[in-house]
């Protein structure tokens, strides 16, 4: 009687041994996914700039696709100055400039 209630309290240990290292495993698994997903959110703004230029960039038309730029002659043929304007450059404002300063 005695040895069957031994052999049932080891049974019972070995079991509880191998469920702990399973609690581990488990344990071990979810802390490196927690620090994944850690890394995950701090790249997360990184990627999107990146993917943001690269959107940018294939909006914009490449040089080949703008065609040639114009020369200076060609500019003042077309009522332009000798110098090209630049990409965000405004219209003069009309006026003269004591009427731009009231």
């Amino acid at each position: 009687m005695r040895e069957q209630e031994f052999d049932k309290a080891r049974g019972g240990a070995m079991e509880t041994q191998s469920l702990a290292e399973s609690a581990r495993e488990c344990a071990a698994t979810a802390e490196t996914a927690a620090t994944r997903s850690e890394q995950v959110r701090r790249m997360m703004p990184k990627w999107l700039r990146h993917l943001e230029a690269l959107v940018s960039r294939s909006a914009t038309p490449s040089r080949e696709e703008r065609g040639p730029l114009t020369t200076r002659r060609q500019r003042r043929q077309q009522g332009g100055s000798d110098y090209a304007p630049a990409a965000d450059a405004r219209p003069p404002v009309q006026g003269s400039s004591q009427e731009r300063r009231a």
